[in-house]
Formats: structure tokens, C-alpha cells, sequence
């Protein structure tokens, strides 16, 4: 299983890269397909993991810590639905359509992502 404090790191740095190619006047069709599949491509690791990860210590956790990481697994899911749709809006030639329309989805998006990797963090940490 790939180390989540790697994946959470890779992840954020690649939300950093995305962040600064919305910052520019117009997109980089080509740099902004590599980041996005990046991103994509590093969350389904992530969710895989974090999966594993939660399953394992709810097994051996007391009843309140196990619930709060069920709850952490289902918030994932419902991030991974949220991201799905995101994507799916937003294909290379709607975001060169209304750029700016895009950059604040995505800046929504990456705030989202950042948000749920704190939740992580804070609930699994501790336990690696």
C-alpha cells in the first residue's frame, strides 16, 4: 500500500500546480490534462488507501474512535462523487470555453480536496 503521508504529499503539491496554472490569465490546455490526470490518478490512491487504512483500525479502535473513522470513510465517498462530477463538468474544451468559470469551480475543488486531506490527517496520523 503506497505511504498516505506520500500520497498527501504528492496530492497537495499537484493541488499547488493546479492552483497556479488557474492563477494565469487563459488555460495551458496540455499542463492543466497532466495535473488533472495527476490528481485524479493520486485521489484514487489516496481513497484506496485510506480505505484500507480505516477498515484496519476500526477492527481494533474503541467504538468512538472506530465511528468517527467510518464517518471519515463515508465523507470520502461523498468527496469522490463530488469530484467525479467536477471532472465530468468540466472537460478540456468547457474550461478553455469559460476560464474563469472554471477557476473558481476549481478553486472550490482544491479548497474541498485540502479539506479532506486535514480530515485525514488529523484522524489517521496518529495512528501510522
Amino acid at each position: 500500500m503506497p505511504d498516505l503521508r506520500q500520497l498527501h504529499q504528492s496530492l497537495t503539491q499537484s493541488i499547488e500546480a493546479l492552483a497556479e496554472l488557474t492563477a494565469r490569465p487563459g488555460p495551458d490546455e496540455a499542463a492543466l490534462a497532466t495535473v488533472r490526470y495527476r490528481l485524479s490518478r493520486l485521489s484514487g490512491e489516496r481513497r484506496r488507501a485510506v480505505e484500507a487504512l480505516c477498515i484496519e483500525l476500526e477492527e481494533r479502535l474503541a467504538p468512538p474512535e472506530a465511528g468517527a473513522l467510518r464517518h471519515l470513510r463515508e465523507g470520502s465517498g461523498a468527496a469522490r462523487l463530488e469530484s467525479s462530477a467536477h471532472v465530468s463538468g468540466w472537460s478540456l474544451r468547457d474550461v478553455v470555453k469559460d476560464w474563469p468559470g472554471y477557476c473558481a469551480a476549481s478553486a472550490r475543488m482544491r479548497r474541498s480536496m485540502l479539506d479532506q486531506i486535514d480530515r485525514e490527517k488529523a484522524l489517521l496520523y496518529p495512528h501510522l
